[in-house]
């Protein structure tokens, strides 16, 4: 069982996503109470935007394991992943193991963020914040948050720390420039260093700088 894990890891590493998927098929077939290739199966299948299998695969599951808690995060981060925020919520709130805790509050956060219910969310991801500082998803989500409610400094606050730990990160360069920008601070060399580290992510948000424009000239008015 060990080998066919490792080997599923590394076909999915190599890009042979379809190979991982077959192998943890079979190992699921072949020792249907080992847990964990349920769980890297559905891993898999979300990643591959399949999620109407990753549901059916972690809900047979639960059948087998009863309110596993693993397995109710999991299912929890595929109706996220499909966009059924109301029934992602559900799942969460079930997931009570202090292991996870953090974890659930960071998607109970995304999940009110996707539905734009930035009060909600703005709660849980603080929490998490408080409870793992370093974390870098976290401190993005929390500067995120306060940038759709228009606290540009405290976005810049929580954006700059993620800059201090991956200052080579794309995503933190380019949302410093944004809520610098927000303020009316310098902001050119943070989006010119996003750009060069990854063009495609640059290309793919830069439509946010117009967003603070508009919103700057609103506010002018």
């Amino acid at each position: 069982m060990i080998i066919l894990q490792k080997t599923s890891k590394d076909l999915w590493a190599k890009g042979d996503k379809q190979g991982a998927v077959k192998v943890l098929v079979a190992a699921i077939e072949k020792t249907p109470a080992q847990l964990d290739n349920y769980l890297e199966l559905a891993a898999y299948l979300n990643a591959l935007k399949d999620t109407q299998q990753a549901e059916k695969l972690l809900q047979s599951a639960l059948v087998r394991f009863p309110d596993n808690q693993d397995l109710l995060y999991s299912l929890g981060t595929t109706y996220y992943a499909a966009g059924d925020y109301a029934k992602a919520l559900t799942q969460f709130q079930q997931v009570t193991l202090p292991r996870l805790e953090n974890d659930k509050l960071y998607m109970l956060a995304s999940t009110y963020y996707a539905q734009q219910d930035y009060a909600h969310a703005l709660a849980f991801a603080v929490t998490a914040q408080q409870h793992e500082p370093q974390r870098t998803d976290v401190n993005l989500l929390v500067g995120d948050l306060f940038l759709a409610l228009g606290d540009f400094s405290h976005a810049a606050t929580y954006y700059g720390q993620v800059l201090t730990q991956e200052p080579k990160s794309a995503a933190a360069n380019f949302k410093v420039g944004l809520a610098r920008l927000a303020q009316g601070l310098s902001n050119e060399a943070y989006f010119e260093k996003a750009k060069q580290l990854d063009a495609a992510y640059f290309a793919q948000e830069k439509h946010r700088l117009s967003d603070i424009e508009r919103y700057l000239k609103a506010q002018q008015k």
